[in-house]
């Protein structure tokens, strides 16, 4: 019985490409750690009349999510441009990335210091 359970074993394996050691592919290491960052910074909802802290909260979630983008998106860049003949020119990409960073901070200091300057 023992031996039927092995192969049972083996053969899902092979099917869904389990493997006893963690992979060390970075694609395959990126994707999880993207999704587990994502799942573990859930954004709690803003009220209707929303302060400072609530906007503050967003903008620190977005924050996070933006990291966690950028982490998998860099994964995702530097896997294919390792595969594309003479590489990738990512700095336009980098540069869309900065722009995108800088534009939700900014945008949403804006929101928050307005918010509290009316509340003061």
């Amino acid at each position: 019985m023992a031996q039927a359970e092995y192969v049972v074993s083996a053969i899902r394996a092979l099917l869904t490409d389990v493997s006893a050691k963690p992979s060390t592919n970075p694609i395959r290491v990126a994707y999880p750690r993207f999704l587990a960052d994502l799942t573990g910074n859930p954004p709690r909802p803003i009220p209707v009349c929303a302060d400072a802290a609530d906007l503050q909260d967003r903008a620190d979630h977005l924050e996070g999510v933006i990291a966690a983008l950028s982490a998998y998106l860099t994964a995702i860049l530097d896997d294919t441009a390792q595969n594309v003949p003479g590489g990738l020119d990512l700095r336009q990409i980098d540069a869309l990335r900065s722009d995108l960073e800088s534009e939700l901070r900014g945008t949403l200091q804006q929101a928050i210091d307005g918010t509290a300057r009316r509340a003061a």
